[in-house]
């Protein structure tokens, strides 16, 4: 989902034997190519070594692939897999930091040069690309089966039917969760929170503490418009659920009580004093990450289920014996756990690819074949594919293997809804209005108005 630096992996169809590193989601880790460029506009190329020439293929089709994830580790371990069923087809692999990603997408569509099979974000990322999509239902039906849609969790796949399946995840992602450290929490004799009034509590034990190089708050990455609408709409699922997909499809209003109440609890977080100071202009990678995991300076942090690919690779990280744990989101007064989930990291073909069939025996591979496998032991989502769970067999702690299992018991009990709204026009006013109300010059009643003014542009 994020990187720091650009990847390039060209890989023939021969068996991989570069050496992996670290799996670690936002790590610039250490595998070779992910350790070699830090810089957005350096690329670095791991290409397959070489084999006799009898065993090479004649002429290998080969296709292009854009996306942010994976990294380069797990890239190395699923294109071996990958060429092993598919020794004709060469893959190359373009990674770029999620912050820069869509721009270079938007470039690329058009100048016309778009790569065979591109990720996309969820939300109105894959509507402003849909007119370059091919279909992918007509592929899955013919190579899968009729039923090919039970091979799959319901419900990350609803915003693909809802988009005519022009893209199909390869995960799910599960937010938001409070991630904790659980020596800091010892130290200072606090529990993981359930509720509001109990993460109150627990800043206040950290601020009495006055623990060296220890930033007595919770961790927030304000600046980036995910993570604010994450925790909004998980007040207002827990305040009325369904209340948000009605207003967002115009049959409520987002001047209603419910929004009020949720934009106040949010507005809480701020008069409280519970998160760093500057979190509005925070991104998650790297600012909060760095603070959490690499400069040990914060004891919590709201994140999402895919900090559990850190918590897996804490060597790599130098993280030594750190120890972390996850609960959900506390809740505020009156409101019940809720989760956001959505598909993650969906795959598109280009419809003006001349590659279509090598192109979906990738996307196939990447989101019912042995990737998931894969998946499921990187633990920066849970697979896609139905019947399969995360494998904690990586992590090395109790405690973080009873977090991956909440994960999935909170996803299957406590699912409020999707992270997105299928109008982004409103997502955007809603991110914007809930920064002004942070910084105290909106109140809650005018920041709702001007939502239910983008609301009401809406053609529906």
């Amino acid at each position: 989902m994020r990187k720091t630096g650009i990847v390039s992996v060209l890989l023939t169809g021969l068996l991989v034997t570069t050496a992996c590193g670290s799996q670690a989601k936002n790590n610039a880790g250490s595998s070779p190519s992910a350790s070699a460029s830090s810089s957005p506009s350096a690329s670095v190329s791991a290409s397959a070594s070489a084999a006799p020439a009898s065993a090479t293929p004649a002429k290998a089709e080969e296709i292009t692939f854009w996306s942010w994830s994976p990294e380069d580790a797990i890239w190395q371990e699923l294109i071996k897999a990958f060429n092993a069923k598919y020794p004709n087809i060469k893959v190359t692999y373009t990674q770029t930091p999620s912050a820069d990603y869509q721009k270079k997408i938007q470039v690329a569509v058009q100048a016309g040069q778009a790569p065979d099979v591109m990720a996309f974000e969820y939300g109105p990322m894959i509507k402003n690309f849909a007119s370059v999509l091919e279909p992918l239902a007509p592929l899955a039906e013919k190579s899968l089966g009729k039923d090919w849609e039970k091979l799959f969790k319901s419900s990350p796949m609803t915003l693909s039917k809802k988009n005519d399946y022009k893209t199909i995840p390869t995960g799910v992602a599960v937010t938001p969760f409070l991630s904790y450290d659980v020596d800091l929490f010892k130290k200072v004799g606090a529990e993981p929170p359930k509720t509001y009034d109990d993460l109150k509590a627990v800043v206040k034990k950290f601020e009495d503490a006055k623990l060296p190089g220890i930033i007595p708050r919770v961790g927030f990455a304000g600046g980036k418009s995910s993570t604010v609408t994450d925790v909004f709409y998980t007040l207002i699922n827990q305040i009325a659920p369904n209340k948000l997909y009605d207003a967002d499809a115009g049959k409520a209003k987002f001047t209603d009580p419910e929004f009020i109440k949720a934009t106040q609890a949010f507005k809480q977080f701020y008069t409280d004093n519970l998160f760093q100071d500057g979190n509005l202009t925070t991104k998650f990678d790297p600012d909060l990450r760095e603070m959490y995991l690499k400069k040990n300076q914060i004891p919590m942090i709201l994140v999402g289920a895919w900090i559990m690919t850190d918590v897996a690779n804490k060597d790599a990280l130098g993280l030594g014996s750190r120890t972390f744990g996850l609960v959900p989101m506390p809740t505020i007064a009156g409101g019940k756990t809720s989760v956001l989930t959505n598909g993650d990291v969906p795959l598109g073909i280009n419809k003006e690819s001349k590659h279509k069939d090598a192109a979906w025996k990738f996307v196939e591979f990447m989101a019912t074949g042995d990737y998931q496998s894969i998946l499921a032991k990187g633990l920066q989502f849970l697979p896609v594919k139905e019947g399969m769970s995360m494998d904690t067999s990586k992590l090395k702690t109790d405690i973080e293997k009873q977090s991956a299992d909440l994960i999935v018991k909170t996803l299957a009990e406590s699912t409020g809804g999707m992270r997105f709204l299928d109008n982004a026009s409103i997502e955007q006013v809603l991110f914007t209005q809930l920064q002004k109300v942070a910084s105290g010059s909106a109140s809650p009643e005018q920041a709702m108005a001007e939502v239910q003014k983008a609301s009401e542009a809406v053609k529906r």
